[in-house]
């Protein structure tokens, strides 16, 4: 079930610095996206799609809420930007 809460993108959204850039961000994602639709076309799998899905989903609002608390304090970062306009938030 955290299939896709363990990729590399979702370690650096975890890891709230402010090091990665564009670039890095932009290759894990493609990665992460790529183990989505793994997750989503597997015909064989002991949990099914839709847990492993809103697992990662409810992850995803709570990070994007612990940035919006973040934003208030500091700065917006790229990966704020990224994380939004990707997700579509």
């Amino acid at each position: 079930m955290e299939s896709l809460t363990r990729t590399p993108f979702f370690c650096m959204l975890l890891q709230q610095n402010d090091t990665s850039t564009i670039e890095v961000l932009s290759l894990t994602y493609k990665e992460f996206m790529s183990q989505l639709i793994l997750v989503c076309t597997k015909t064989t799998r002991g949990i099914p799609a839709f847990f492993t899905l809103n697992y990662t989903h409810v992850e995803l609002l709570a990070l994007r809420e612990e940035y919006k608390a973040n934003v208030t304090k500091k700065k917006c970062t790229c990966r704020t930007i990224f994380v939004q306009s990707h997700i579509g938030y």
